[in-house]
């Protein structure tokens, strides 16, 4: 039987104060997976993470206190309905902010929502400073469980899994365990075991065998291993550990199978993650793929061009691969780890050119060439941005000679979500358009901004 607390608790982990604190970015990571619940309905759990360095701490009563505010914004994408929206604060206590090293805070909400295709939004700030701040949109399929096939539930990667005694506190507590997600989908060098939590709906034979599998991104098994299970059930708990200290740095797949005894499997579910293993040379096959891409993309390019590449290239960049370019360390490893980013991006992989890398850069070449003004490069500005994300827009307006207004476009989309409007204000006169209001959903939205867009 699989146990579920009905409320949402709010709970994050603060890790051992140590080494020197610095400011960074606040980078949030986002995963998601969903079990049975009931026949309407499945349990949806979204993990976050973010360092807690990124925080701003004030002074009380000894100790030092922050906060973080988060929004979640949950559509569907099969049918007209209110959303789903829930926000909470995530309050962290420390009491020493000079030693405090890029730690994560660690957090986990829970939903009920319909079988279906989702839009998640997440939204995270500084409650000191509400312009520190990160979001993500993640599109994702809500399963449905309610049939008597056998079948897992998602599979949820963890940073630890022990057992624990029932406790409706700790919200990462559930069947007999404390599974604390890792949300980054990273491991290797500092965290060398995949951990894994998954859930197995109507085992109908007697006698069965689970199997897990990590897969490479060429299809080659890397580790593979299997367990032989008793007596039929509604539902039970997998859990495990595999070790990844051999594997080289990539992106790797976690294959779960249930079959019976003669080998015949007849449901599986995968995850991918990423592994980071600088110390651990490539397999040759991986090595010779990825050496030939590089010659061509980026053998030529120094560190510091490279970290120029990403940085274009962040506009499209997921938060786990942002997380892990701030892991890279030197030009060898940024020239695979890039060669990897746009190879995944290659609409037609039977072709000699990725037609996506060479439209980006396209767009690059544009901005910089319009949109540049003497403190900026192009692709850095609002309009560049927008640009590289959504292309050329369907109309632009113009509006320069206005007395009571500062200069100003209007950009139209007409195949985004039915049509939707960017507006730039030239707020300091040197051609430097900001971004004040959009329609898009997840953009900046500000319907009162002629406000300030006015020279009054």
């Amino acid at each position: 039987m699989i146990h579920r607390f009905p409320i949402i608790f709010i709970f994050s982990i603060v890790l051992p104060v140590c080494g020197i604190a610095q400011e960074i970015d606040l980078r949030m990571n986002v995963d998601i997976a969903s079990f049975r619940y009931d026949k309407s309905s499945s349990y949806v759990e979204l993990y976050y993470s973010f360092p807690r360095t990124a925080l701003a701490y004030q002074s009380q009563d000894g100790m030092f206190s922050g906060a973080a505010v988060i929004h979640t914004i949950i559509r569907s994408e099969d049918e007209e309905q209110d959303p789903v929206l829930k926000n909470w604060r995530v309050p962290v206590v420390v009491d020493d902010t000079t030693g405090m090293t890029d730690r994560t805070l660690i957090g986990r909400v829970h939903f009920l929502l319909e079988p279906g295709r989702y839009k998640f939004a997440v939204i995270t700030r500084d409650e000191a400073r509400p312009t520190v701040r990160d979001s993500l949109e993640i599109l994702y399929q809500v399963r449905d469980f309610s049939g008597r096939t056998t079948n897992f539930s998602d599979i949820e990667l963890a940073s630890s899994i022990k057992k624990a005694e029932g406790d409706e506190e700790n919200i990462f507590y559930k069947n007999t365990l404390e599974v604390v997600p890792n949300p980054t989908l990273l491991y290797g060098k500092q965290l060398p075991n995949l951990l894994y939590y998954a859930e197995l709906y109507t085992a109908q034979h007697e006698h069965f065998v689970v199997k897990s599998e990590i897969v490479s991104s060429y299809g080659k098994t890397m580790v593979s291993n299997g367990y032989q299970r008793k007596g039929k059930m509604d539902s039970r708990v997998e859990v495990g550990s595999l070790n990844l200290g051999p594997l080289p740095t990539g992106v790797y797949t976690l294959i779960l199978a249930y079959g019976d005894t003669t080998g015949a499997f007849s449901a599986s579910q995968s995850k991918s993650f990423y592994v980071y293993n600088p110390d651990i040379p490539l397999d040759t096959l991986e090595a010779t793929s990825i050496a030939d891409l590089i010659a061509a993309e980026f053998s030529a390019m120094g560190e510091a061009e490279l970290d120029v590449q990403f940085a274009m290239s962040r506009y499209i960049a997921t938060g786990n691969e942002q997380e892990i370019w701030n892991s890279l360390d030197g030009s060898e490893s940024k020239r695979k780890f890039m060669t990897k980013f746009w190879r995944d991006r290659d609409p037609d992989m039977q072709t000699p050119v990725n037609e996506y890398y060479d439209e980006y850069h396209q767009r690059i070449a544009v901005c910089n060439e319009q949109f540049r003004t003497a403190f900026r490069e192009g692709w850095r500005s609002d309009r560049g941005r927008v640009y590289m994300l959504y292309g050329p827009p369907d109309y632009v307006e113009r509006r320069t000679s206005e007395s009571d207004m500062k200069p100003h476009e209007i950009w139209r989309y007409d195949y985004i979500e039915g049509g939707v409007e960017f507006i730039f204000v030239d707020r300091g006169g040197f051609n430097s358009y900001e971004l004040v209001h959009s329609t898009k959903r997840n953009e900046v939205y500000n319907p009162d901004w002629e406000r300030s867009a006015s020279t009054y």
